[in-house]
């Protein structure tokens, strides 16, 4: 490839996503001619709710099945081991899911979703669903610990009853607080890419313990969304770049685009810089 081909051409990014997503987001960043440094920032597993045993066996007299994240698909069915499956797959239950990540998510259980919104948020996912003339006396929302709680708020108040279920929880893993803080201190990273709320909290924490807030206020910002970009802005900091579709490749296409601009208009140049 040509120079001008590589947006982000000598570009340290951070990554605070682990797993699949953040392997894909780091050969991404490193095929458009940046560095990436995956530091994760969150990760999950299964939480226990006491009402499990209730949902499970009351599955069948739900009407929708309410999905927040794909991490509430894969644990859902992680919970319910295969106990339920002819009860959803009979079409009684009908399944709504916030974003198209989720929906691939529910399909790979051969599950069709029947209502996504346009815009990827709990607002957008209560406005629209009520505005297609869509509804149900009772709702399910399997979903995460610190999720909001506005899909459900919005049924109930309707009248409808939406119960929710925990089904796992958010952590933050320490291992390699340790890196991030030397490439904070050494000003290694040009950019750092946030795929949630909780991942700039993390991030905050470790700026914050370690004094480090010159050195974080000369990044540039990406947030995933809008839910990510107040989280980032209420702590003083400016979001450079925030996608209009809520996912992590088109906030990789859009700081590709950011930094591609930056360059051409002088303000920045290709490889090591402070931005």
């Amino acid at each position: 490839m040509k120079s001008r081909e590589l947006p982000l051409k000598g570009k340290h990014v951070l990554i605070t996503r682990g797993g699949e997503q953040g392997e894909k987001f780091c050969m991404d960043v490193a095929s458009s001619g940046g560095v990436p440094h995956m530091v994760p920032l969150i990760d999950f597993r299964a939480h226990h709710d006491q009402n499990a045993p209730y949902f499970i066996n009351n599955i069948h007299h739900y009407e929708w099945i309410i999905f927040t994240s794909k991490n509430g698909v894969h644990y859902f069915f992680q919970h319910i081991k295969g106990l339920v499956d002819e009860q959803l797959h009979n079409g009684n239950v009908q399944f709504a899911v916030v974003g198209e990540k989720t929906r691939e998510a529910l399909y790979r259980y051969r599950l069709p979703s029947r209502f996504m919104p346009n815009v990827y948020t709990a607002e957008d996912f209560a406005r629209e669903f009520f505005n297609e003339g869509l509804t149900g006396k009772k709702v399910l929302i399997p979903k995460g610990n610190l999720a909001s709680t506005i899909i459900a708020e919005s049924f109930r108040v309707r009248g409808l009853t939406a119960d929710e279920w925990i089904v796992y929880e958010t952590y933050y893993p320490s291992k390699e607080t340790d890196k991030l803080v030397h490439m904070l201190e050494e000003d290694l990273l040009d950019i750092a890419a946030f795929t949630s709320p909780s991942t700039f909290n993390h991030f905050m924490k470790i700026v914050n313990q370690h004094h480090l807030t010159r050195h974080a206020k000369r990044l540039l910002y990406a947030a995933i969304g809008t839910v990510t970009k107040k989280a980032i802005e209420q702590s003083g900091y400016i979001t450079h770049i925030c996608p209009k579709k809520f996912t992590i490749d088109d906030m990789f296409n859009e700081i590709c685009l950011y930094v591609k601009k930056q360059v051409d208009e002088g303000k920045i140049n290709h490889g090591k810089s402070s931005i």
